[in-house]
């Protein structure tokens, strides 16, 4: 199907049928997903899926209605449920569409390469992840599951305003979850990564990480409450920063449900922080020359040094406070309307490695999993949680750590960051490289 011509006929059938405004958002998408276990394929599922919306204005008043369903009949009811949508709604100033976007950038989100690939290779790609977690170590007892998925994505964006824009991309993941085991006990480890390119997905590291994220934490032992440096590696400290990204949305702001409600211009986090919303990043997996709304995306500085510089804007927030719009107007699914959203979302990386980060420490604690991040409250930023890791003695891993806890204030442990990391690694859409703080009390026995 040209989805072009579709697209245009559904913005002509709103236009005709009495809207004054519409703009239609179609998504085409196929997807492999396959499951391994015993070096077995355990699972193999491949979709297509053609995904429509459209919002319609009537009268200043917003309509939307979705469907998957293609034939004439379909579309009629579609436009048809989006205009009575509009009329039982009440009228807001605030609501546009997009016009014409501008020469879109190239962001290397597309693998040509990628439909070429072959199911057999795809399927060798999941065995890979399991066979080089069990290679690892002796004491790696199972693998609970291993996988390989990709996509492949054409989105197209129409408006009666002329915004006519479309783009391809592609993501490709792998995962995987296993038990170590040794006379202490046993442990759970896990990993995985997205890439754009199917050749930029290394499964064997994947493997190698997780068996070694279990076998780390062999013979965890408890220990005293203390106040000591703690190092936070990038995959816990990328769980914290989705914490703080809420309040970044201008909506949230709007509805005053941010901890960063009137501290645009302040010091609020450590000045060796700065906190970046990328919609423009080369490979990002958040990547798009525009976003669900057909807005170019942008470079979106947030944190400066440790100062506060501004929110994320979709049209309509950005309308509210009359500025433009950041470009990070986005669909959680094509069957909800855009709303602000993140692109990707990182603290940029330092010049330190881990091990210079932790050189200088005589007794610390380096987090390497936090149990219960999500359960942090978004607006006051307070959280308890349960923490395991590796206890570091005289600058180096010593033993692991388990059953303790940390707790405080999300603001208060982004401004005790004495140093930030060079091992920026990004999980999905939101990254970071790994922070060392001041002091923070580790809740033992």
């Amino acid at each position: 199907m040209d989805i072009e011509l579709y697209g245009k006929s559904i913005i002509d059938k709103a236009i005709s049928g009495g809207g004054d405004e519409a703009e239609v958002y179609v998504s085409k998408k196929k997807s492999t997903n396959i499951g391994v276990k015993g070096q077995k394929v355990d699972s193999f599922e491949q979709s297509a899926t053609l995904e429509t919306a459209i919002r319609v204005i009537k009268d200043g008043k917003l309509g939307f209605s979705y469907t998957t369903i293609t034939d004439g009949q379909a579309v009629g009811r579609l436009v048809k449920e989006a205009i009575e949508n509009a009329l039982s709604n009440e009228p807001d100033k605030y609501t546009s569409f997009a016009a014409k976007a501008g020469k879109l950038p190239e962001l290397g989100i597309y693998d040509s390469n990628l439909p070429s690939i072959s199911e057999a290779e795809k399927i060798d790609r999941a065995m890979r992840v399991e066979k080089s977690a069990l290679s690892y170590d002796s004491r790696v007892d199972k693998v609970r599951s291993a996988s390989y998925g990709d996509t492949t994505k054409e989105t197209l964006i129409l408006s009666s305003s002329g915004l006519n824009v479309s783009w391809l991309e592609t993501i490709c993941g792998s995962s995987i979850e296993v038990t170590a085991k040794d006379e202490n006990g046993s442990e759970v480890g896990s990993d995985y990564d997205y890439q754009r390119y199917y050749s930029n997905l290394k499964v064997e590291e994947i493997g190698i990480r997780g068996a070694k994220t279990a076998i780390d934490m062999l013979g965890g032992r408890n220990i005293e409450t203390r106040s000591v440096p703690v190092i936070i590696e990038n995959t816990v400290a990328s769980q914290f920063l989705s914490i703080l990204a809420s309040s970044f949305k201008g909506d949230s702001v709007q509805k005053g449900k941010s901890m960063l409600i009137g501290k645009t211009g302040l010091s609020i986090v450590s000045p060796k922080v700065n906190i970046i919303d990328n919609g423009r990043l080369e490979g990002g997996i958040g990547s798009s020359p525009v976003d669900d709304e057909g807005t170019p995306t942008k470079c979106n500085v947030l944190i400066n040094k440790g100062i506060l510089t501004g929110f994320l804007h979709n049209r309509y927030t950005a309308a509210k406070e009359n500025i433009e719009s950041a470009g990070n107007g986005t669909r959680g699914s094509f069957k909800l309307p855009p709303s602000v959203g993140l692109t990707n979302l990182y603290i940029n990386k330092g010049t330190l490695s881990v091990e210079d980060l932790m050189s200088d420490i005589g007794d610390g604690f380096y987090i390497t999993e936090a149990m219960g991040v999500h359960t942090a409250d978004p607006i006051s930023g307070d959280f308890s949680i349960g923490t395991s890791g590796l206890w570091i003695k005289g600058g180096k891993k010593a033993y692991p750590v388990r059953g303790v806890a940390i707790a405080g204030n999300m603001l208060d442990l982004f401004m005790d960051i004495v140093e930030v990391g060079n091992d920026l690694r990004f999980f999905g859409g939101i990254g970071s490289p790994s922070l060392r703080i001041k002091n923070l009390t580790v809740c033992g026995k």
